[in-house]
């Protein structure tokens, strides 16, 4: 035989590439999918199932998409495609949350670069600097969601800055004051001072802060030398202290310093001999950070007795009572609490049941209000003015010049921020709007429907249930007043002879309609008149007044369930009840505090529920070792990065593999094994497409029934995995669809029926009845894997769907492939579960030969098993020698299993590569097995 004798092997043919170059690919299969409209053909497909809708959640217009973004995105389409492969009509339309403050924010600081200010510009030159701000970032994070694959109209997206929806924004306000839940009060609420305005809970963040601790004394009146002490973090409040409160059930002891050298000198200067009045659980943590060791103590008396106690204010001439308070505890301090109406809820509830004055001394921006000195002695502290962060020094300054400091000292703890500017916050009491919560029956409908909610399994995971029924619980009412310019104004007039404000549901739509036609501005531009015209207002249309406040922006995303779905007809329900506008909110868990709590807040106020079916929220992305991603600590991974250098199906991919309920570890190396299972998964897909280049469906398909037991035994394990697929997308599980898929693609297939089949396809006569069977399961698998496959990886079963159904439809406008549930065989899976278990014990028999060198594969070995006889009587009809792929096979029954394993003596057919006892049988073909020569002369009849 010549070295150069060649033969008719059914090499795999394709021009599927083993490298899939998904950064340079992704972009152009991008492009086709918007020029073949991809979105709207999904749209218009049957839909036996009905609408499913995910209302998106929109994004904060600024800056790009961060890797949190991309997981997030990344569900959503997870989601959307795999409802629409299931039979569902899936609009998904994006939206970008506009207004607000960050985005005022930032054109003041372009404004003070340019050594400009807002104050030289009218309010719509602001909002239209904001405006242009906004749409700036829309079209930068419309282009990141394009890059992720998502499909979703993107051409029409919402924006809350669009002139339909701010007026929706206005009816949406219209309908919840004229229910009663809207009204303006004077409350303690969050406020910035670097940002001049309210701030709600979804605003804030707490990081660890560095605070002044300090031990004031109060002087007892008409008791020399007797004081009450308080211990407080924020001293610049001491100049709007009103009281002091004592717990009833708390035990409290007066304390008497002695003079000793161990003490600091200025407790023996000032204090020694002096009686302090503390709680007796805290006297030796006090006596401790004091660094005082000889004390007396009085006997224990209840906090009772200091009811209609007097004390002078430290420092300025004023008389404070002291009052019982239910928030007095013992856990930290002196169990007494230093209360300033103006700067606390706690305090704000104390001082207004108990009359005392709740007017706030600091201003917006920060500084002392003028009458903050009114109670100043003739010679005391002069504050009026000063910020109040610079003015902590003077106030402990002039204390310790009192005698009244008992110590000073920095103290780190949690302190909220504006999630924004990642400044301090404090408490003032100011005039606000806000929303409320229990007369309106807004609380209780709102715990009614995270209920319901839960019932039908509709907070995932479960923890949201728990986490979000606590936040409705507890919070307070809602400030909804923003001071502020770039959003939609709180449109209330109010009569100023009556003080009376027009909640007229009428009236807001009369507003809403020129909202709606000349947007936000209307409000500043417009006269009352212009602005009611439509609208027969009972009173003075002259004694009405503009309210100058905003909405806090979470009031325009809390309400897109109305201004967005109840409006665009695209998102409208035709086909099945709509009183629920959403089927799924999906966010981020932070979401909880935001989006999911103010949208069920509103919904509850209008439409008496939650305006969501269920809410699936996800964690955060942190690093491989589970740190927040942090630019300072320099683990940020940028998302743009993992794609240029990945490709965005790997992103999806290793989405996709994580757990989401929980927070998600990003790194390198994860990528990089996320990358190990795509090339596994495509692999799969490159030796399906190159072994089915000879196969036509309707041609040469083998009926079930005449299909080996092998052949049946892989459509029923992907029948398994296809319904085991469908129900994990229906539960939204992605993981699990990943690991069910990638699992049999690398075991059951690739490490076995690919590898004891490709015998069979490669050698066997092109048209015989074991090939065209295996190509025809070949065929089902590839439909399967495909379709199964693609909401996760879009791009990459595109590719594969393009290579082999040339003129069919899109993959992503294919439905699920069913495959056929008569494949679905439990019982011959059970069966073959014990034969693969007989070929792994002979496999492993083998291996001492591999390991001596003997033997490379069991080609070359001839395998004799006396099997037991529970498993015999299993396997006995199947051709164990096919499966093995050894030269020589028998097996009898016994007792036990007993394997024997030895080097055959058979020679290597040149075409199959087996060693085979009949080569050379065929004279024609002397060097090769007679099943070869037979393919050899059968394969070349057919080409001639």
């Amino acid at each position: 035989m010549s070295d150069k004798q060649t033969y008719t092997v059914n090499l795999p043919q394709t021009d599927f590439p083993m490298r899939a170059g998904l950064p340079q690919q992704e972009p152009k299969w991008i492009k086709r999918w918007q020029e073949e409209g991809i979105y709207n053909k999904m749209l218009a497909k049957d839909a036996p199932k009905g609408t499913f809708l995910l209302h998106c959640g929109p994004p904060y217009a600024n800056g790009n998409f961060h890797v949190g973004h991309v997981l997030s995105c990344s569900l959503k389409d997870f989601v959307v495609r795999s409802k629409m492969m299931a039979g569902y009509r899936t609009p998904f339309v994006p939206g970008w949350d506009c207004h607000g403050l960050p985005i005022e924010w930032k054109v003041e600081q372009d404004l003070r670069k340019n050594s400009s200010s807002k104050d030289e510009l009218s309010i719509s030159q602001l909002r239209d600097l904001c405006r242009k701000e906004a749409k700036q970032w829309v079209g930068a994070q419309k282009e990141d969601w394009r890059r992720i694959g998502v499909v979703a109209d993107l051409d029409k997206p919402y924006l809350t800055m669009d002139k339909g929806n701010e007026a929706g924004i206005v009816r949406a306000l219209g309908a919840m004051a004229a229910s009663g839940a809207v009204y303006r009060g004077v409350k303690s609420v969050n406020w910035s001072t670097v940002e001049g305005t309210a701030l709600a809970e979804a605003e804030i963040e707490y990081q660890d802060h560095t605070s002044m601790a300090i031990y004031v004394t109060f002087p007892v009146v008409g008791k020399d030398d007797e004081y009450v002490v308080i211990w407080t973090t924020t001293p610049w409040t001491m100049p709007a202290n009103r009281a002091v409160a004592y717990s009833d059930e708390v035990e409290y002891v007066a304390l008497t310093i002695k003079a000793d050298d161990s003490h600091p000198p200025h407790i023996n200067e000032h204090y020694a001999g002096k009686r302090f009045w503390v709680a007796s659980d805290l006297v030796e943590d006090f006596a401790s950070t004091l660094k005082i060791s000889e004390y007396e103590t009085t006997e224990p008396q209840l906090g009772t007795n200091f009811a209609d106690t007097k004390l002078n204010h430290p420092f300025m001439d004023r008389i404070v009572p002291m009052l019982a308070g239910d928030h007095v505890t013992v856990e930290s301090g002196t169990g007494f609490v230093h209360i300033a109406p103006a700067h606390g809820a706690e305090d704000f509830e104390l001082g207004k049941k108990a009359g005392l004055d709740l007017v706030c001394p600091v201003a917006g921006d920060g500084a002392y209000e003028e009458f903050v000195d009114d109670d100043s002695f003739a010679d005391g502290l002069k504050l009026a003015g000063l910020n109040i962060w610079k003015a902590q020094d003077a106030i402990l300054t002039h204390m310790r010049e009192k005698a009244v400091l008992l110590k000073s000292y920095k103290y780190k703890h949690s302190y909220p921020v504006s999630w924004r500017s990642k400044a301090p916050l404090i408490f003032r009491t100011t005039p606000q709007w806000f929303v409320e919560l229990d007369k309106s029956g807004i609380r209780q409908k709102a715990l009614q429907s995270i209920d319901d909610i839960q019932k039908n399994g509709g907070w995932i995971p479960e923890t949201g249930y728990k986490r979000i029924r606590g936040m409705i619980e507890g919070r307070p009412d809602w400030c909804i007043s923003r001071q502020r310019v770039w959003g939609v104004p709180i449109t209330i007039f109010t009569d100023q002879k009556t003080g009376e404000p027009l909640m007229d549901k009428a009236a807001f739509e009369a507003i809403a309609s020129k909202v709606e036609k000349h947007g936000i501005d209307a409000w500043e531009t417009m006269s009352t008149a212009e602005l009611l015209e439509g609208y027969s207002y009972a009173g003075n249309i002259a004694d009405l007044e503009k309210e100058t406040d905003i909405l806090d922006v979470w009031f325009d995303s809390g309400t897109t369930w109305l201004h967005v779905l109840g409006l665009r007809d695209d998102l409208q329900y035709s086909d099945r009840d709509s009183t629920t506008p959403a089927d799924l909110y999906l966010e981020g868990s932070d979401q909880h505090r935001g989006w999911f709590h103010t949208s069920l807040l509103t919904g509850a106020a209008i439409i008496g529920h939650a305006p969501y079916k269920a809410v699936l929220t996800h964690g955060f992305v942190v690093d491989g070792n589970g740190r927040k991603m942090s630019k300072s600590v320099g683990n940020v991974i940028a998302p743009e990065k993992l794609i240029s250098q990945y490709g965005m199906d790997i992103v999806r991919l290793w989405i996709a593999a994580s757990d989401y309920r929980e927070d998600v570890r990003v790194s390198n190396d994860i990528i990089k094994s996320t990358t190990d299972s795509y090339r596994r998964l495509r692999n799969t897909f490159r030796y399906l497409i190159g072994n089915l280049s000879d196969f036509d469906q309707s041609k040469h398909a083998v009926a079930y029934n005449d299909l080996p037991e092998l052949e049946k035994w892989v459509l029923s394990r992907l029948q398994t995995e296809m319904v085991e697929a469908q129900k994990s997308y229906e539960q939204y599980q992605f993981n699990r669809v990943y690991q069910g898929l990638h699992n049999f693609c690398a075991t059951e297939l690739s490490n076995l029926y690919f590898d004891i089949r490709k015998d069979a396809l490669y050698c066997d006569v092109k048209n015989s009845e074991r090939r065209r069977a295996c190509q025809t399961v070949l065929f089902a698998l590839l439909q399967g894997l495909t379709t199964h496959l693609a909401p996760l990886l879009p791009f990459t079963t595109d590719e594969v769907w393009h290579a082999t159904h040339t003129d069919a439809e899109s993959i992503h406008l294919q439905p699920f492939f069913a495959g056929d549930e008569a494949w679905h065989v439990p019982a011959l899976e059970e069966k073959w579960q014990t034969i693969w278990g007989l070929r792994h014990n002979i496999n492993k028999a083998v291996e001492p030969l591999r390991e001596q060198g003997l033997v490379k594969t069991n080609a070359t070995t001839d395998i004799t098993a006396i099997v037991a006889k529970d498993v015999y009587k299993v396997v006995a009809d199947i051709n164990m020698l096919e499966l093995l792929m050894a030269a020589e096979f028998s097996m009898s029954e016994g007792d036990s299993t007993e394997i024997k394993v030895a080097v055959t003596n058979h020679g290597k057919c040149p075409r199959c590569w087996q060693h085979m006892a009949d080569i050379g049988t065929d004279a024609s073909q002397p060097d090769l097995c007679s099943r070869c020569a037979d393919a050899e002369i059968n394969n070349a009849e057919v080409a001639a």
